[in-house]
């Protein structure tokens, strides 16, 4: 047998009386009069409901995205490569790594140095464990302008 809630059952009994008493009212006060009433209460009833309506329809509050990604750990772990493994962190600018050949003709303008516009990440740890490798294994951190690396 399942519980009453009486909080609903005694809401819906005075709801009842009220609606009731309000019949009551309104044959009492004859045609003319319980017309331009009923207007009145019909009025009031639509703003309740309309004021209802907008605070419980409210969307909950969006929660706020997640913070931006701490710099941390670099792990390289249990790995066959066919070539070259590079673990690189924070660089800032001018990087250059691969096994192309580097360009021969010197750039046209030098390149300006980049001037930090936030202070430097801490960078985190970088480690690399059980990797067979058939080119180099280089572990790069803190590059803040131009490191080439050709092999």
């Amino acid at each position: 047998m399942t519980s009453w809630n009486w909080t609903k059952v005694l809401g819906g009994v005075g709801v009842g009386v009220v609606l009731g008493g309000l019949a009551a009212f309104l044959v009492a006060a004859g045609l003319e009069d319980a017309d331009k009433f009923a207007s009145v209460i019909g009025l009031f009833v639509a703003l309740a409901a309309t004021v209802y309506g907008i605070v419980s329809g409210r969307p909950a509050p969006v929660t706020p995205p997640p913070p931006p990604p701490v710099a941390g750990a670099q792990r390289v772990e249990r790995l066959d490569a066919g070539r070259d493994v590079d673990v690189v962190d924070t660089v800032r600018g001018n990087l250059r790594m691969g096994t192309a050949p580097l360009s021969v003709t010197p750039p046209a303008v030098p390149p300006t140095p980049v001037q930090p516009s936030e202070p430097p990440v801490v960078p985190g740890e970088q480690e690399v464990r059980d990797v067979r490798a058939k080119g180099a294994i280089r572990i790069v951190r803190g590059v803040d302008g131009d490191l080439d690396i050709n092999s």
